[in-house]
């Protein structure tokens, strides 16, 4: 590929890319079994450009189609190359105030204060919601994210529980930093974060007093899967993770050596002193570790279930990329069964790939992302509040009979904007529960972003669509990225025609085109993808 080429392409995906005059060559090298052909078209590309970020428009999906496999691969994975400026936003640490632990319930003053930081660390926690919701929207770096996304339910950590807005927003950019690094790594810096430590109450983990909490899930959730550990080494786990605490000062991750059991411990068949890196690393040691990374990584990214002849050779992978997670991610994307019949169109979008994924397909701004975010939260997926430590089921737990109502209305909403009386009145509603829970200190200071509503007019004439039967196709392909039966798109194409006769200028044939769209989003094949 040209350096050219590689250029048009990183424009086309909002990506600004490395200067380099150098023809773009895959380098990730990857040791893998899992069978690969040379096959690629369209197709696989919006596929992979709809499970290894949120959705690709027509532009981005034949730019991607134009390259080999190996290469449409790499370039989502190699995102670190990608120029970004991350979207602006200050995190401040909300101390308690002093005296606050030795005055307890008698001090009316500090307890004012208390609730107070309470109040601002909430509406501190509402913009950094926005803020991630607006970047994965915006992101050149459509894969990052959403491995930000696959961790964030994988380590769970919820803010009713931390009670720290910068402790998330932290654990959010440690997701971010060791997004497609070492697993091995990530999992230590994991068992180090001050909000994982509250989250699982590492804190409370003492010599003498062990909490088991982080172990357990450590083994259970994280690494290994059950069946695969004793009681007894959850114990045993617990005392090398003793020690671990925060300072009370800063909020930052402390080891206190006092509170270390510093005994002889016996773990998996191991004897030694072990500390929190050597649990670890007995742990991925364990054949069960890779196994249970590849299980969690498919479902997320291919299909639920994958069946052993996809397990055994993928985690094999991992292990050979010694849990290197850009050779791992380049054996999945690779592999033909992760383009199959079984994988394409069979996962249910979650909340926040239907939200997300709307917006980039459509070339829609962020720009309403407390609508955004309570959407996501009516169709029942919450950021920084995962349900419990396992985090969202997903797949068919996403459609319910009420979250399959809100998945049609959230959406419409957006495609309409927010910029008319209904969507004031609930703005309305909703500051008025913001200032009830969290004082006046709740409200943002950009309240007043309202979305507005989509406007097809810029695509109708990019892509010279005059007919109503071209404006189907186009928004059924862009949207839905596969063909209708043709009984389902001549009803669509009736349903719309009568709406296109009565459209006199740009405002009418927008309004109708917007009708258009949200049949199709409305349809059961775009809950799928």
């Amino acid at each position: 590929m040209t350096a050219h080429l590689l250029l048009t392409l990183a424009l086309a995906l909002g990506q600004t890319p490395s200067t380099s005059s150098k023809p773009f060559k895959p380098t990730i090298k990857v040791r893998s079994t899992l069978p690969t052909a040379k096959t690629w078209n369209a197709d696989m590309a919006a596929h992979l450009l709809r499970r290894a970020g949120f959705g690709g428009t027509p532009e981005q999906i034949a730019l991607l189609a134009g390259m080999s496999r190996e290469q449409a691969v790499e370039y989502l994975i190699r995102f670190d190359e990608v120029r970004e400026e991350p979207l602006p936003i200050d995190i401040d640490y909300q101390r308690l105030p002093r005296g606050a632990r030795r005055a307890g319930e008698k001090d009316a003053e500090i307890q004012k204060q208390i609730v107070q930081r309470q109040r601002n660390d909430q509406a501190q926690m509402a913009r950094i919601i926005n803020w991630w919701i607006e970047t994965m929207t915006i992101t050149p770096r459509p894969l990052q994210e959403k491995l930000v996304l696959f961790w964030h339910g994988h380590f769970t950590s919820g803010f009713r529980e931390v009670k720290s807005s910068r402790a998330l927003f932290n654990q959010n950019q440690l997701f971010r930093t060791y997004a497609a690094g070492n697993f091995r790594e990530l999992v230590l810096a994991v068992t180090r974060d001050p909000a994982m430590i509250v989250y699982l109450n590492s804190h409370q983990n003492r010599r003498g007093k062990p909490n088991e909490n982080y172990a357990r899930e450590l083994m259970e959730l994280f690494t290994l899967g059950t069946g695969h550990y004793s009681e007894q080494d959850i114990k045993e786990a617990a005392r090398a993770l003793t020690g671990i605490s925060l300072d009370l000062e800063t909020g930052d991750y402390m080891f206190r050596p006092r509170m270390h059991d510093d005994g002889i411990k016996t773990f998996m068949g191991k004897r030694g002193d072990f500390k929190d890196e050597d649990i670890i690393d007995i742990i991925l040691a364990q054949p069960a570790a890779a196994e249970h990374l590849a299980i969690r990584l498919w479902t997320f990214f291919a299909y639920e279930e994958p069946e052993p002849k996809i397990v055994k050779p993928f985690a094999q992978a991992i292990r050979d990329a010694k849990f290197e997670m850009k050779p791992v991610l380049k054996a999945m994307f690779m592999c033909d069964a992760f383009y199959s019949d079984r994988a394409r169109f069979t996962h249910v979008k979650s909340p926040v790939e239907l939200v997300i994924g709307t917006l980039r397909m459509l070339e829609a701004p962020a720009s309403d992302t407390d609508a955004m975010n309570f959407a996501m939260r009516a169709m029942g997926q919450q950021l920084f509040q995962p349900p419990n430590v396992k985090g969202w089921d997903g797949g068919a737990s996403w459609i319910t009979t009420s979250t399959l109502y809100n998945r049609y209305n959230s959406i419409c909403r957006l495609i309409d904007g927010t910029d008319n009386d209904q969507s004031r009145r609930q703005r309305s509603m909703m500051r008025e529960r913001i200032r009830e829970t969290f004082g006046k200190e709740g409200e943002r200071s950009d309240d007043d972003r309202l979305q507005p509503a989509y406007d097809p007019i810029p695509h109708l004439r990019a892509a010279n669509l005059t007919t109503p039967e071209q404006i189907v196709d186009h928004y059924t392909q862009r949207l839905l990225q596969r063909p209708l039966a043709s009984d389902r798109r001549a009803v669509l194409i009736e349903t719309f025609v009568e709406e296109w006769k009565r459209a006199r200028g740009d405002d009418d044939k927008a309004a109708a085109i917007r009708g258009l769209i949200k049949l199709i989003v409305s349809m059961p094949e775009y809950q799928l993808s």
